[in-house]
């Protein structure tokens, strides 16, 4: 069957839809958007029932991407016959030029030349940028504005595209466009107001939320759909609005990252498209992906003011839901080949992971072996799930490496913030100074998942760029508690309890007596052996998790003597019943009223004892000992800790290293969450930036650049230099931009070289990055006389002459 005769065949039997709403400029009033199809016939009634398709971020083809998911999905688009196709945005990649748009727009030409085809710009049909120009050839080939309003179903419905892509609001600022889109929006009769942007006002994806497009919400506007993050969701924002994103037609899929307020469905792993079929009572969309499952639906009605509210949505269990203050079962995994000691820690061989046991130095230890499909060499490791699972969790992690030349590593890990299984940790580099010899550094990783999502089932790897052969002989992971959100809890039976209770249970029986004129607790006998028990909770949303130093100060009487003892769960050993010190009561203590205070060291806070208690206090020989208030401390006063976690992001802000950055990062750990952690969170978040661009640039002038991997990895660590300094503030880049252009100058040269040796056999290209590169770096040194020519002296034999001048043309057009 050709192209033409399967994109026409779903149609033939749709051939009146579309000709009632084939696109038909219709005079609109000056303040409001441009209508491009009739006006509503008040003698006929709203049409029935309709079903419209809505697809966003498809257009690969335009780039001579694979294809194919692009015309499955036009493929089953087609199916459902819909009376018009909407689109969220990217119908084109890269840059919406004449001959992308005309590739990426073939699985739905017949659409657009029937009128059928209703689009709205995104970033890449404007080319990245919001010219007139650039958005040209797609508006010659849609034959649409970039902003206007669509009716469907004589009245039934309006679509509404005020071209959000290039109009953003600032503060009360609203966009030039916006007193005619809501004019457009208020006066519209349709019985269903749907507006399309490109850019999502929240979004669980890569892109994430625009809140400078947020003036789409109007109260008259019954959904809003939007592109942009290659994924497909549903969102219901807290002031009740309906968000559907609706990327994954195509173009590609990008993962999902930090879970949006509202969000009520999510997949980033298939391809699709949404179905939207609409009654005057209801509109239900759906989200179908290839093969036509329908994954997730929602129907919104309207309330008696004609507010849209969602009705009914499909059950959606998330596969991959956030946990919150998650709790390790263990705080430290660890392996130690030289002692031959593994704990919640191991390693194994994989194909492109292959290593092997060695002595080095008279020390045990694992040499990664050359990675058989290239890049770097690798070492998969393993963190035991009883140990600890799932997460978001902050680690360190601490390596003992040695290495026979100068290179650098890194690990690689499940990020819970890029949704990336092989999320990049910073770099460590190994110096000249430093080879063959062994060396012990840590990486602190702040968001880390253990899911197994890795090869093998590995929950991290290390990774070695240009097959370096690195020796491991140990490494350990440590869980960095989060900030508790209080540093005190207490319980006064004459008054009220804060965060700390006692819990009833079978083992540990109490009542409330009157002592002395005051209420207390009166710890009754055990009925199953010879210690009475008094279990004790504290509120997790006062503390939770751990390890934290802390300390308990009872306030206690016995009628006789005799002794106690507090047990506490125990990070430092493991134990649920750790001990700490034995309290004695002597005859002289009996019947007065006595104040202790007990460190405890490591105390994990996760209800791990009967009756989910967290601690308990035994009395030796059912000692009927009385308790009349208790509080739980954790060792650093506030005050205390606020003042050091504020030195020690200064003294990190003044001189930026690993080790300042990690000193600042534990001091404001020991802080409650709170305005005064986040705050100082951010200031340190600029520090680790910084050094995380020092850090790439000491890698760069590390490597010997010599083979194409070095090089590659050389472009992509400035290239997230350069983001980094664009991204800091002016007056703390410091020396970062000459550091920078020092390292460009240095791989220019290495690509040079590299570039100029004989070739074995055909010469091969040159990739892009490299290219982009070497231009950047002629242009630095000479200017743009001759930019061409100089460059076309190194590149001869591996680019041509047109592919330089397209590079020339890309490079100065930004400048």
């Amino acid at each position: 069957m050709s192209l033409a005769t399967r994109l026409l065949s779903p149609l033939a039997a749709a051939a009146t839809a579309i000709i009632s709403v084939a696109p038909q400029p219709v005079q609109a009033a000056g303040d409001e958007l441009e209508r491009i199809t009739a006006a509503v016939d008040p003698a006929r009634p709203p049409q029935d029932q309709m079903v419209l398709a809505v697809i966003g971020d498809y257009g690969g083809c335009g780039v001579d991407r694979t294809c194919a998911e692009e015309y499955q999905v036009a493929d089953m688009v087609h199916s459902w016959n819909p009376s018009a196709i909407l689109t969220v945005g990217d119908n084109t990649y890269q840059q919406g030029l004449p001959d992308e748009v005309v590739k990426a727009q073939a699985p739905y030409k017949a659409d657009i030349d029937a009128g059928r085809f209703f689009p709205i710009m995104g970033n890449h049909d404007y080319g990245n940028g919001c010219s007139p120009e650039s958005v040209q050839p797609s508006v010659d080939h849609f034959k649409v504005p970039v902003a206007y309003v669509a009716g469907f179903g004589n009245g039934l419905v309006d679509f509404v595209n005020p071209d959000a892509n290039c109009q953003q609001s600032s503060g009360a600022t609203m966009p030039p466009i916006y007193d005619r889109y809501k004019n457009t929006v208020t006066r519209s009769t349709a019985e269903w107001v749907l507006t399309g942007e490109h850019q999502p006002i929240f979004s669980s994806g890569k892109a994430g939320n625009n809140p400078d497009r947020s003036w789409v919400k109007l109260p008259e506007v019954d959904l809003i759909l939007a592109g942009h993050d290659h994924h497909a969701e549903h969102i219901v924002t807290a002031d009740g609005y309906n968000i559907a994103i609706t990327g994954n037609g195509g173009a590609g899929l990008t993962p999902i990252f930090s879970v949006a307020p509202g969000s009520k469905f999510r997949d980033a792993e298939h391809f699709g498209a949404m179905r939207l079929t609409v009654t005057k009572e209801s509109l239900k969309a759906e989200y179908l992906s290839l093969g036509g499952k329908v994954d997730y639906y929602f129907i919104l009605k309207k309330d008696a003011q004609g507010r849209a509210y969602m009705a009914e949505r499909s059950d959606w269990a998330d596969p991959d839901p956030p946990v919150k203050n998650p709790v390790p079962n263990k705080t430290s995994v660890s392996f130690d080949v030289a002692a031959g000691k593994s704990d919640g820690l191991t390693y194994s061989d994989y194909e492109d992971g292959p290593f092997r046991e060695t002595t080095v130095d008279d020390r045990k230890a694992l040499e990664l072996q050359k990675n058989p499909f290239g890049g770097a060499n690798q070492l998969y490791m393993f963190v035991d799930d009883a140990a600890i699972s799932g997460g978001p969790y902050k680690v360190k992690a601490t390596i003992s490496y040695r290495s026979p030349v100068a290179g650098s590593f890194f690990l690689q890990y499940d990020s819970a913030n890029s949704g990336s299984a092989y999320q990049k940790s910073t770099p460590v580099s190994i110096g000249a100074d430093q080879v063959s010899r062994w060396q012990t550094t840590t990486i602190e990783i702040p968001d880390i998942r253990f899911t197994n999502r890795q090869n093998g089932g590995a929950d991290l790897r290390l990774s070695a760029p240009a097959n370096l052969q690195l020796a491991i002989s140990a490494m350990k992971i440590d869980v960095v508690p989060p900030a508790p959100r209080v540093t005190h809890v207490s319980m006064d039976f004459s008054g009220e309890s804060d965060g700390l209770t006692w819990i009833p249970y079978e083992s540990g029986p109490a009542h409330e007596i009157t002592v002395d004129g005051r209420r207390a607790l009166q710890v009754d006998k055990n009925p199953f052996n010879s210690g009475n028990n008094l279990y004790l909770g504290i509120d997790d949303a006062h503390i939770s998790g751990g390890p934290y130093d802390a300390k308990a100060t009872v306030e206690y009487r016995s009628p006789v003597a005799g002794s106690f003892v507090l047990q506490y769960d125990s990070a430092a050993t493991g134990s649920a019943y750790q001990s700490a010190s034995r309290v004695q009561i002597t005859q002289a203590m009996v019947n007065t009223w006595q104040t202790v205070t007990l460190d405890l060291p490591q105390a994990m806070f996760r209800n791990r004892q009967n009756g989910n208690a967290d601690m308990r206090i035994v009395g030796a020989s059912n000692l009927p000992f009385i308790i009349g208030s208790m509080s739980i401390d954790l060792t650093a006063g506030q005050e205390e800790a606020l003042k050091a976690a504020k030195d020690a992001v200064a003294a990190a802000e003044a001189d930026p290293s690993a080790a300042n950055a990690r000193a600042a990062e534990t001091a404001i750990a020991k802080l409650p969450a709170g305005a005064d952690a986040d705050a100082l969170t951010q200031r340190l978040a600029v520090v680790k930036t910084i050094v995380q661009a020092k850090d790439l640039l000491a890698g760069i002038a590390s490597s010997g650049l010599t083979d194409s991997g070095e090089i590659d990895m050389a472009v992509a660590d400035l290239g997230t230099v350069t983001e980094i300094i664009d991204r800091l503030p002016a007056d703390r880049r410091g020396s970062l931009p000459e550091a920078a252009a020092a390292a460009g100058r240095r791989i220019a040269e290495g690509i040079t070289a590299y570039l100029g040796r004989p070739p074995h056999g055909k010469p091969g290209g040159i990739p892009r990055p490299w290219l982009d590169l070497l231009i950047s770096d002629v242009y630095d040194r000479y200017g743009v006389d001759d930019l061409h020519g100089r460059v076309m002296r190194v590149v001869t034999g591996h680019a041509t002459g047109k592919e330089v001048t397209a590079a020339i043309a890309d490079f100065l057009a930004t400048r």
